[in-house]
């Protein structure tokens, strides 16, 4: 939601997204192409999940995914709670060139049960952390950008 707020309004791009609220925040960018991915919605995230979601997926070629999780870790990877959730972002990390993953620092060296992918798949962390924390150098020893 965040980085959806802070979009320059001059940016002209457009947006695949799972996510109502986020549709929701970019429908106010006048430059933003906004291309929701349906399916069944998940009551508590508020994203399209199962087949049809997966399906859609399937067929974009994205730059860039900015994939929020629940959970970063060295060893785990990146993990979530809710399985449907994963599999729609197992999906969009297939459609993406590059993985981008927004985290807040009480996400980092948590894990949850499902896997998402491995740590080696995601390209830039962005955290309210200072990039030159401690807690950030084994990321970046992953070849993984701080930002």
């Amino acid at each position: 939601m965040e980085l959806a707020n802070e979009l320059p309004p001059s940016l002209h791009l457009t947006c695949f997204t799972p996510s109502i609220p986020i549709a929701n925040q970019l429908l106010s960018k006048h430059n933003v192409d906004v291309i929701l991915i349906g399916g069944k919605l998940s009551k508590d995230s508020q994203i399209a999940v199962g087949g049809t979601a997966i399906n859609m997926l399937a067929d974009i070629r994205a730059d860039i995914c900015f994939l929020g999780t629940n959970s970063i870790d060295l060893e785990h990877g990146l993990t979530e709670f809710d399985w449907e959730i994963v599999e729609v972002k197992k999906a969009m990390i297939r459609a993406s060139k590059k993985i981008v993953a927004p985290v807040i620092s009480e996400k980092i060296n948590s894990v949850q049960r499902y896997k998402i992918c491995n740590i080696e798949q995601v390209d830039i962390m962005i955290t309210e952390l200072d990039p030159a924390d401690m807690a950030l150098q084994k990321f970046k020893d992953k070849n993984i950008t701080v930002l």
